[in-house]
């Protein structure tokens, strides 16, 4: 048996019906399968990231090592301003002067 093609002709407007039909049968379904793989993807991702957060022994150390560089306390610097807040406070204790009260006769 032999297929003679030559005489195969295909309308393009048939052809375009015919895939717009099969478009219409079949949208939801590719909507939907679309919808559950991101929901199963996405799924995946967050599990991933909550339990792929334990870090091996020489990761802590290293950002314990990086944190440990630390701040150098500088104690004159500190009395300093202990003694700038000292002097401040006492001077608006010394400063308390009576206020004229304008309504009052005089």
């Amino acid at each position: 048996m032999q297929f003679d093609f030559k005489k195969l002709t295909t309308n393009n407007g048939q052809l375009f019906s015919s895939v717009v039909i099969f478009w219409q049968r079949i949208y939801k379904t590719v909507f939907f399968i679309f919808l559950a793989i991101v929901i199963l993807l996405s799924g995946y991702v967050w599990q991933r990231s909550l339990s792929g957060g334990q870090w091996s022994a020489e990761k802590k150390q290293e950002f314990l090592d990086a944190q440990n560089k630390g701040v150098v306390f500088k104690e004159s610097v500190f009395n300093k301003a202990l003694s700038d807040v000292e002097l401040r406070k006492q001077e608006s204790i010394n400063e308390n002067k009576e206020i004229k009260d304008i309504f009052k006769d005089y």
